[in-house]
């Protein structure tokens, strides 16, 4: 069958989510499955990202409840390590597990059943109406939400302020990436006029994604985001190596190889590179502010990935980092949480992901 780039929303969606489609049937991330993510190295990355929900909470300076929303949590590896963290605040926090996958909402829900917590969980295959202070973190979520195919100098050609031509995607979407109905702020993006002719993806997928989030937190006074992915500005997608199929335990990069697998009746995980340009403006849009960037090795070292890997030895958690620095012997690495750090630091693999966080409030 042929893939037309301007339909491949349509295909990628039947292929990821219809009936017999790749996560509709229990695939995705795990040790013995189809790829490999950050929470499925251990528990380390959990309990990091268990801290940082600890300190979240503390800084909303309320005695209500707060809701976390696992947007795309798939199995529930995430959820599974952050419960088993014991964090301060537990029993503040509704933790709301979100996935389109009715299989790995099951797997969910028999995996966090068997773990001991404080933390009241429920299950959504799509987020729920939010009422109190949120935090929204997706881990690899971005990159398989649906997209066409475009070209870069057709994106991001010369424009006036608030005029730019609207057919250009074929369809009237809430939201363009790379063309929005409020082009003043495109110049945010920063992308040369002249970018080349080359492909890029155009996420209708995450344009569509934030519409229903906007909608189910709209009464949401204070919302953050913490996003774990593949970002790339367009000025680096001229090789077209953005698009990659994971099939048959191989790999294949690029357009044209991904799209001739597919139509050769290839099955597998579709994921892209998310334009980083487009995304800070969809982000801008929708009235998200003090947006940040960085790399996952950075984050995870800024929030404290250290302090979990040293022996307990210490009266406290700086004691033990303090004599870890110096060299003592008596505070060496936990031999289990130092292999995870290494993986999970590696800027070679998964400490080479980008970490966005924003926040929105009223």
């Amino acid at each position: 069958m042929e893939i037309l780039p301007e339909a491949f929303s349509s295909f990628m969606e039947e292929a990821l989510y219809g009936g017999e489609g790749f996560y509709t049937k229990g695939g995705g991330a795990g040790r013995s499955r189809d790829y490999l993510t950050s929470p499925e190295v251990g528990d380390l990355f959990g309990r990091v990202i268990a801290s940082y929900i600890d300190d979240w909470y503390e800084s909303l300076e309320t005695d209500e409840p707060a809701i976390v929303v696992d947007a795309g949590c798939g199995p529930g590896s995430l959820a599974a390590s952050i419960f088993r963290s014991k964090m301060h605040n537990a029993e503040m926090i509704d933790y709301f597990l979100v996935d389109r996958s009715p299989a790995h909402l099951t797997t969910c829900d028999e995996r966090l059943a068997a773990v001991e917590t404080n933390v009241s969980w429920s299950l959504y295959e799509a987020i729920p109406e939010c009422d109190f202070p949120t935090l929204v973190i997706a881990n690899e979520l971005l990159d398989n939400l649906i997209f066409n195919i475009g070209f870069a100098d057709e994106v991001y050609k010369p424009y006036k302020p608030d005029e730019l031509d609207r057919p250009l995607l074929g369809m009237d979407t809430y939201a363009k990436f790379g063309v929005f109905k409020n082009t003043d702020i495109l110049g945010r993006g920063n992308v040369p006029v002249d970018i080349g002719h080359f492909r890029i993806p155009l996420h209708v997928g995450i344009a569509d994604w934030f519409a229903t989030l906007s909608e189910a937190t709209s009464g949401v006074g204070s919302l953050t985001l913490l996003f774990f992915d593949y970002f790339k500005s367009a000025t680096q997608m001229g090789d077209e190596n953005w698009l990659r199929l994971y099939a048959d335990n191989k790999r294949i990069v690029g357009v044209d190889k991904v799209i001739k697998a597919l139509e050769g009746g290839l099955k597998g995980d579709i994921t892209t590179d998310v334009n980083l340009e487009d995304f800070h403006v969809l982000l801008d849009i929708e009235g998200y502010s003090k947006i940040t960037t960085t790399l996952q090795a950075n984050w995870l070292r800024d929030n404290g990935i250290d302090a979990w890997c040293i022996d307990e030895g210490y009266k406290s958690a700086y004691d033990q980092l303090e004599g870890w620095v110096a060299k003592d012997k008596k505070a060496s690495l936990s031999d289990s949480f130092q292999k995870e750090r290494n993986l999970l630091i590696d800027e070679g693999g998964l400490g080479a992901f980008t970490v966005v966080t924003a926040k929105r409030e009223i």
